[in-house]
């Protein structure tokens, strides 16, 4: 059931969003009309068994995966003139656009494991997961919130931490732990090696070494030059002037509301370590302690620094 507002899962002081499935969702088009409908089109999705599947927890680096995986799959370091979010399974007008792409087709997703398309996993289908830092996580998503407005009004940096990241009545995408956890526990379970989990922190750190691992998981041969000119495109100044120069966004959901996002202000600093810059001491030590609660009985290997 949707409702609309947070009455029964956050306080007062929380932006209202839409709720579904015990989930704060943001504020998207497609969502605000009919989140249940969306969420289950998006789990009966008609699947082909090349389709690839991008899933990460929101700002966890996706659109930087997205643009490395899609240079992979074409075997050419070679910028899409589409945007990620042209297929971004939540917010497209219509899901029907997908049916006429060419394979193997790179969708992306923030969604939680349990509603990504059904068939994509009996079919054995590659899921490229994305991990990040949550506390680089928390201030992505502070200044993407700020701009987008996707969470409503959201004040300050504090406010957000409190009210929205850190609150246990919110949920946003079921929170960063349970989104993670659930994903370690599908993999744990993957018999067939169909998910992959790549680090940003890793990928930040060895970019070469990453994109060649995401190319053998994808069965595509590359060779060295391809992988070092894959990278080299992909970095973060170079992503960021195509974003600016090569994308076309007139295509693009909710268009109007993100275009300056989008356009000018998507890619901010791609940095490790930015929350040193925004968590204080207090607020440090209470993401540590919920961290060591919620996370106890998880292998999942975060790198902070």
């Amino acid at each position: 059931m949707l409702r609309t507002g947070m009455e029964e899962t956050a306080d007062r002081a929380t932006p209202e969003l839409p709720v579904f499935d015990g989930m704060a969702l943001p504020r998207v088009s497609s969502l605000l009309k009919d989140a249940k409908k969306r969420f289950e089109d998006i789990k009966n999705l008609e699947c082909r068994k090349d389709d690839v599947i991008l899933a990460a927890y929101p700002k966890s680096g996706s659109h930087w995966v997205w643009e490395i995986v899609s240079m992979i799959l074409k075997q050419k370091a070679e910028y899409s003139k589409e945007p990620k979010d042209s297929f971004f399974l939540e917010a497209l007008p219509d899901l029907s656009f997908i049916k006429n792409l060419p394979s193997p087709r790179l969708l992306n997703t923030h969604l939680p494991y349990r509603w990504l398309p059904n068939q994509h996993i009996e079919n054995g289908g590659k899921i490229v997961h994305v991990l990040r830092n949550p506390k680089d996580v928390c201030v992505s998503l502070y200044h993407h919130a700020k701009i987008s407005k996707g969470f409503g009004e959201i004040g300050d940096f504090g406010t957000f931490f409190d009210k929205v990241f850190m609150n246990p009545k919110v949920h946003i995408l079921d929170g960063w732990f349970k989104y993670e956890k659930d994903f370690e526990q599908a993999e744990r379970e993957d018999k067939l090696g169909a998910i992959f989990t790549v680090h940003y922190e890793n990928l930040k750190k060895n970019p070469i070494q990453e994109t060649r691992r995401l190319a053998e998981f994808l069965n595509v041969e590359l060779p060295d030059e391809d992988i070092a000119e894959i990278s080299d495109k992909c970095s973060f100044q170079k992503l960021k002037l195509a974003n600016e120069t090569v994308k076309d966004h007139s295509r693009m959901p909710d268009r109007e509301r993100l275009y300056e996002l989008l356009t000018k202000k998507l890619y901010r600093k791609g940095m490790i370590g930015d929350w040193k810059n925004h968590l204080t001491v207090a607020m440090n030590e209470e993401f540590d302690a919920v961290f060591k609660k919620e996370m106890k009985d998880s292998y999942i290997q975060v790198q902070f620094e």
